[in-house]
């Protein structure tokens, strides 16, 4: 009987959970993009995250600036959910993007992973002012949120 109930605690002390213990593994937040185009109408970069509708309204202001139609404002439970918005400021040419590769949750922080990219130099690009930028939807987090950018050259 010995035996027996040793093996059983040997068999679940070897056996391992589907989550993990250790606490500074990041976790994936699940997102939804809400928009990501080539004009903003935004000069500055900007990096910030959204937490009013009046917020996402004055945001949405400068986007329809020039757009007719107009892009609608989307739907936001703001009791429950955040917006992050990235623009890259104005760019002299085509060819520049930025979307959310990922967003990860550590001990410490939300960390939204950034993809920028650009035309590599002497690469045809279309000759046109644009103002790329994106916008992600997700839950409202307990943590600080800071952007890691990673620039590429397409």
């Amino acid at each position: 009987m010995k035996i027996f109930l040793l093996s059983i605690v040997l068999l679940f002390s070897t056996c391992k959970s589907g989550q993990s213990l250790d606490k500074d593994s990041p976790s994936s937040v699940p997102f939804q993009v809400l928009i990501s185009a080539s004009q903003s109408n935004i000069e500055e970069p900007q990096r910030k995250i959204i937490t009013s509708q009046k917020e996402l309204e004055a945001i949405f202001a400068e986007i329809n600036k020039t757009r007719k139609p107009e892009i609608p404002i989307p739907e936001i439970d703001f009791g429950t959910e955040i917006v992050a918005f990235v623009n890259m400021g104005q760019a002299s040419t085509g060819g520049h993007a930025v979307t959310v590769h990922n967003i990860d949750k550590t001990a410490d922080a939300v960390v939204i992973h950034l993809d920028e990219t650009s035309p590599k130099p002497g690469d045809n690009a279309t000759m046109v002012i644009t103002t790329p930028f994106t916008m992600v939807k997700l839950k409202k987090q307990n943590l600080p949120i800071v952007f890691n950018p990673k620039m590429e050259r397409q």
